[in-house]
């Protein structure tokens, strides 16, 4: 049996790109036909990814199977829907297309389409959310509840414990300021706005020996908004746009930070919330989605965005160093729930399943109602 897995993109960075990478190196290390197909692929895509056209003389094959990643539509979906192959639907939540209307007319179209498709995407033996959150969607798109399950979110911390950090970046930063720190996708929903309003709220009120760094690829006419706020609130040099950087340079802002903050008002699941975690970033988050289920009880959650009030509160943990730790130590403690055993036990599972004479019986037997 060979396994195949389809993403729209595959990237370095990306959160589902780590995903399917992680499937596919287990899958290798266990002896099985592994292949990753994609419509987009960055240098490292290339490496791993072949585009998705090569998927088209394996569709056909009843006795493989396919794992389709879907976050948005993509027109590779098609084949998804096409193939004879054993599936795996993979659901990492779709953005509402709300949030792009007024920033990028593309990706609100895809938004849209991809929601509207959902359900049609129930032809499948087991459809996996990364997240209990998104299970639930499924079940409210139709899909049937013992054929749902959970595979957990392959945590990303060791890939960047492995990597060398970049010295540069730390040594710039680590020039005595409080940095607070947000990292993902500079998009319309993850509410940056919203996390550059808290800090100005910060810097005038409380630390003025502070800095916001904004890590992640923004798409431009959001940026030129930000980048607009910025410069009407007067904090041109205080709020650093760091862009899409490399893991060592990523792991420079996470050991120089001293708050990670999302403000972000959708969330499939949140994995930069797991690495503050892991470097010991106290979490503000607002509790909107998947994040109080990522959070599951650590960190600070907040359902609303008072900002003077959140300063004062960071103002609080600056001085309250038994507070501070507390925080950080309970956000460890929930780290230990996502670990490399329950991620590659689950998916062992799976696939065992399928090899099995009663497939999809037996693979959802290992994850279903998690």
């Amino acid at each position: 049996m060979r396994v195949h897995q389809i993403v729209p993109r595959l990237d370095a960075g990306d959160a589902v790109s780590h995903q399917a990478l992680s499937i596919h190196f287990l899958l290798r290390r266990w002896g099985v036909d592994s292949r990753i197909y994609a419509t987009g692929r960055d240098e490292l895509g290339k490496r791993y990814a072949a585009p998705d056209r090569d998927y088209l003389p394996f569709m056909g094959r009843k006795e493989d199977l396919l794992i389709y990643h879907y976050l948005l539509y993509c027109g590779n979906v098609e084949m998804y829907l096409r193939s004879r192959n054993k599936k795996v639907l993979i659901y990492h939540n779709i953005t509402p297309a709300e949030h792009y209307r007024d920033f990028h007319l593309p990706l609100y179209r895809d938004c849209l389409r991809g929601r509207e498709m959902l359900p049609q995407l129930n032809c499948c033996e087991l459809a996996l959310g990364d997240s209990e959150y998104n299970r639930r969607e499924l079940l409210a798109a139709g899909f049937s509840e013992d054929r749902t399950g959970v595979l957990p979110i392959c945590p990303t911390t060791d890939r960047l414990d492995g990597v060398r950090v970049d010295r540069e970046v730390l040594k710039r930063l680590s020039d005595g300021k409080v940095n607070l720190l947000f990292v993902g996708r500079i998009v319309p929903h993850k509410k940056v706005d919203d996390v550059i309003r808290l800090f100005a709220c910060y810097f005038r009120g409380v630390n003025a020996q502070s800095r916001l760094l904004l890590v992640g690829e923004p798409i431009m006419s959001y940026y030129t908004a930000l980048s607009l706020q910025v410069r009407r609130l007067g904090l041109e040099d205080r709020v650093a746009f760091m862009g899409k950087v490399k893991d060592g340079a990523l792991k420079a802002c996470y050991l120089a930070s001293h708050y990670y903050i999302s403000m972000s008002e959708h969330e499939g699941f949140c994995v930069p919330i797991l690495e503050a975690f892991h470097f010991g970033l106290p979490v503000l988050a607002y509790a909107a989605a998947a994040v109080p289920e990522t959070m599951g009880g650590a960190g600070v959650l907040f359902d609303r965005k008072d900002f003077p009030l959140l300063a004062e509160l960071l103002g609080r943990l600056d001085r309250d160093e038994v507070t501070r730790r507390r925080i950080v130590e309970a956000q460890r403690q929930r780290l230990r729930d996502f670990d490399h055993q329950e991620f590659e036990r689950k998916l062992r599972r799976i696939v065992e399943g399928f090899q099995g004479s009663s497939g999809s019986l037996n693979a959802m037997a290992g994850v279903s109602g998690t």
